[in-house]
């Protein structure tokens, strides 16, 4: 490790010999750490309240539990081409780091800028998030439970102003960057500490809901909507009047409505390969559990959505949510999103339990956010300490964090959040634009994952495990699978208009085809300007740095 904390990593030398000195990073990430870094991009939580009554919306007929299966496959796709090749090149820096080395630097940095502007949408997403699907329903559901309208007109308030908007994702922001500067031992400890408050916030009211019958939903359902609307029988005059207004409430199978929500699961539930990121700071990163971890980070998730699904489908009838998701709700009681922790209060028939369950679930927006900057944080460093961007970027502090790295990522995601509350994109169409520039770069990581025993024998023969399957790599099936997963997904979002992402072609290839162009662009506008001041930064990108 370096010695000089505090200080830039040395430059690269300018006459072709790139001996260079560790980025003085600490690799204080464990196993355990690791896997729930993994967990955390994939957590049902988000799926549960972000995706799950849209993917019902939008595939009236899909079957979601099918729709969990066959995301499966891609999300170990994804896990094992990421994994492997972290295995074979144990480095911070994630795709960048992995295509540049394996393919070529110009391959790489168009998925660097692809990845990069995925972070940047989610992370304006994330900003989103946290008033629109946190404090707003929080407020509403405490507020109407706890008969405060005080708090229930707030809320609503706030979900409808810029202003609170903005200033509540900055302060996501904020913490979320916060929290990084004093090194990993903090950091995992906090992260830790968040993940199972978000995970005990879904699995209370996972296990209330389990042992709650359909009967007593309906009625405590009932005599809340009662108190407030003065009409009885709530529950089945939502099913009607969402029925009248056009919801398929009940409709009947479809395979090809199962879908669309394929697509839509696979927006948050393929991304366990986020400590690919900080590959060079994992304890044994050099080993087949890094890949093991990256697909236990992706399975498990799923196998929890359909868990709770199954439950919620169980005693508040799969009619119902269908008809409260699609406008059937009474006027009065209505909430954004028509939350399950909202439907859990009004269950239990406690506005203490739902402020504390709903509490427990907020600090789930910070903690994605701060995993999202990983990404940027660490890719922004990568290119510093390759020499492609200036070496004071490769600071660290004291703790070993890469300080302004971490500052620039938080004022690009700052910059792209701002513009997502003016342009009023909507809240999953930021989602879907995230998630489609990503698929380019998670391609191209599958395309290093088919190549890169071909075109870096030594990096693969050197690799601690080298499975095979009939006698084909297994990197190199996972790259492939994963490139059929990125193809069809976009396929998916161009295909059904329902899904949003091409009402706006423009938009939509600005905000994903662009970065790509620029990246592959930029990099050859830089190795010009370097090879012009007698650098030839090239060779870079034929090493791998130390850490």
């Amino acid at each position: 490790m370096a010695s000089d904390i505090g200080s830039a990593a040395p430059a690269v030398s300018q006459g072709g010999l790139f001996t260079r000195a560790a980025t003085g990073l600490v690799r204080g990430v464990p196993p355990r750490s690791s896997l729930i870094i993994n967990f955390i991009p994939g957590h049902p939580t988000q799926t549960m309240v972000a995706v799950l009554l849209f993917a019902l919306a939008v595939g009236p007929g899909g079957n979601p539990f099918l729709a969990l299966a066959l995301v499966v496959p891609m999300s170990l796709a994804f896990a094992y081409s990421f994994g492997l090749l972290t295995q074979m090149i144990p480095r911070s820096g994630g795709d960048y780091m992995l295509v540049s080395r394996v393919i070529h630097p110009a391959v790489g940095w168009i998925s660097v800028f692809c990845m990069t502007m995925a972070g940047l949408l989610s992370n304006a997403f994330f900003g989103l998030a946290v008033v629109t699907a946190g404090l707003t329903p929080l407020c509403v559901s405490v507020g109407l439970i706890a008969d405060w309208p005080g708090l229930v007109s707030w809320g609503q308030h706030a979900g409808a102003s810029k202003g609170w908007l903005i200033f509540f994702g900055l302060v996501n922001f904020a913490f979320a960057g916060i929290i990084q500067l004093w090194g990993w031992r903090w950091i995992l400890r906090l992260q830790n500490i968040f993940f199972w408050m978000v995970t005990t916030s879904l699995g209370v009211v996972t296990l209330i809901t389990l042992f709650q019958s359909k009967h007593h939903f309906v009625s405590k359902f009932n005599g809340f909507a009662e108190g407030i609307t003065h009409k009885s029988d709530a529950y089945a005059s939502t099913i009607s009047t969402a029925a009248k207004a056009g919801v398929a409430v009940h409709p009947a199978f479809s395979f090809g409505s199962t879908i669309p929500i394929v697509a839509v699961f696979a927006t948050t539930a393929i991304f366990s390969y986020w400590s690919s990121f900080v590959g060079g700071e994992l304890r044994q990163a050099s080993t087949i559990r890094t890949a093991n971890n990256m697909a236990l980070g992706g399975v498990v998730p799923l196998i929890l959505v359909a868990i709770c699904t199954a439950i919620f489908f169980k005693t508040f009838g799969s009619d119902f949510l269908r008809a409260a998701n699609g406008g059937g709700l009474p006027a009065e009681i209505n909430t954004p999103g028509t939350t399950f922790f909202y439907l859990s209060g009004i269950s239990v028939g406690s506005a203490a339990y739902t402020l504390i369950i709903f509490a427990l679930y907020i600090v789930f927006w910070p903690l994605i956010t701060y995993i999202s900057t990983l990404q940027q944080t660490r890719a922004i460093f990568a290119m510093s300490f390759d020499g492609v961007l200036p070496k004071q970027v490769t600071r660290v502090n004291r703790y070993g964090c890469p300080w302004l790295a971490l500052l620039i990522a938080l004022l690009m995601s700052a910059a792209v959040f701002i513009w997502s509350v003016f342009d009023q994109t909507g809240f999953f169409i930021v989602l879907a634009y995230a998630l489609l520039v990503q698929l380019i770069a998670m391609g191209l990581v599958g395309l290093t994952g088919v190549l890169a025993p071909i075109l870096r024998p030594e990096l693969y023969r050197a690799s601690t495990s080298q499975k095979s399957l009939a006698g084909i790599p297994l990197v190199q099936i996972a790259g492939a699978v994963a490139i059929l997963t990125a193809a069809f997904v976009w396929w998916a979002y161009l295909h059904y208009d329902q899904l949003g992402a091409n009402a706006n072609l423009g938009k939509l290839f600005a905000w994903t085809i662009g970065p790509a162009v620029a990246g592959f662009i930029l990099y050859f506008v830089v190795a010009a300007v370097k090879r012009s001041r007698g650098t030839d930064v090239t060779l870079v990108y034929k090493e791998i740095p130390p850490e």
